[in-house]
């Protein structure tokens, strides 16, 4: 598994699944795709945590 979701993403870093998904569409990361607008987002499993506190 390369890839998590929105959903599994939000129970790693520890902040609700809404938040994630404002973070992925508010950032310019390459990284972060998605099919089409509307669908799911493809978050990488090694992605680190943009919510931890520095």
């Amino acid at each position: 598994m390369s890839e998590m979701g929105t959903k599994v993403a939000a129970e790693l870093w520890g902040v609700t699944q809404r938040r994630v998904q404002d973070f992925c569409r508010n950032t310019n990361d390459p990284r972060i795709t998605q099919d089409k607008k509307g669908s799911p987002y493809h978050i990488p499993v090694n992605y680190p945590n943009p919510f931890k506190e520095k």
